[in-house]
């Protein structure tokens, strides 16, 4: 390398070193438990090339984000759905716009029972008269235990868990699963989706719902049909991708960007980072499926304002 070629890199590393060590300051990033884990991952990478960052995660659940939000206790709502008409509304009765939904990543639940269990399948009703006391897919009664799905199985009865009500995927189940039904009022809900994976894999008679970058050996993914003549659908990245897994979600982060202004500068930093090539990448890594690059190129000109 000459000597000229060496100081021109020099001076783009001092550059850059000097772009990161000018980004300075704390995020706050407050919701779900779903994107926990992935969004710890890209507030470390993110810290990495901006030490001055500093990044708290709380994640009860992404009920907690709009609140969050709302009080200004938060300037990043992460949630595995989308905020609710009237959380929306609320946002809008107190800063009088509505908040910037930014899609991040997605997401597919994943139905699990115990590996000694026969049951391969399910279907939309069957997981209705399980789950649910009002039925609304249409089963003429509630399914109690094994033997009622699969004659090979047990006759004991069956431990519906999954998630409580702060989260954004029991929201998802009940929309997509119970055909917006109410719970039954015996499911264990948990506020975090490895404790439905702990009691899966530890009880025989349980079933559980979880996110696809939770499954593990512990527990066995069912095949899900949306309709009882459907064929089911393998819950595996490639029926994600194709569209073919119909309980397929985006996730999200939200943030307070007021009308006609440009979002805060720490907060486009990071939200940018998170679309990038190598935050995506994380996407991947955790279980998750990346955007496509044209979603994640328009997010990132909404987000600095082009």
């Amino acid at each position: 390398m000459s000597a000229r070629a060496f100081a021109l890199v020099f001076l783009l590393l001092l550059a850059f070193d000097a772009r990161a060590e000018a980004l300075s300051g704390s995020l706050t990033i407050v919701g779900s438990d779903t994107l926990s884990t992935l969004v710890l991952r890209w507030s470390d990478a993110f810290r990495a090339h901006h030490p001055g960052v500093s990044i708290q995660l709380q994640t009860p659940g992404s009920a907690s984000a709009p609140i969050a939000l709302l009080e200004g206790a938060a300037d990043i709502g992460a949630m595995s759905r989308p905020m609710s008409e009237e959380e929306t509304a609320r946002f809008e009765g107190r800063f009088g716009y509505a908040p910037t939904q930014v899609a991040v990543a997605r997401d597919a639940i994943v139905v699990i029972v115990h590996p000694d269990n026969p049951l391969s399948t399910i279907t939309q009703r069957e997981l209705d008269a399980i789950y649910s006391d009002t039925r609304r897919c249409g089963a003429a009664s509630a399914i109690l235990s094994w033997n009622a799905l699969d004659p090979a199985a047990s006759g004991r009865r069956i431990l519906a868990t999954g998630r409580n009500s702060a989260s954004g995927t029991s929201e998802f189940f009940r929309e997509k699963a119970l055909c917006g039904g109410e719970y039954r009022a015996d499911v264990v809900g948990w506020p975090g989706h490895g404790a439905t994976v702990a009691t899966v894999a530890a009880n025989a008679d349980a079933i559980g719902y979880v996110g696809i970058g939770y499954l593990n050996g512990l527990v066995k993914p069912l095949a899900y049909a949306a309709d009882d003549g459907a064929a089911p659908v393998a819950p595996v990245m490639a029926n994600v991708m194709n569209g073919d897994y119909p309980l397929a979600r985006p996730l999200y982060l939200y943030v307070n960007r007021p009308s006609q202004r440009a979002l805060a500068p720490l907060s486009a930093a990071f939200l940018a980072y998170v679309l990038s090539d190598e935050a995506q990448a994380e996407v991947a890594e955790d279980g998750f499926l990346p955007l496509p690059h044209d979603e994640r190129d328009a997010q990132t000109r909404f987000i600095h304002g082009h």
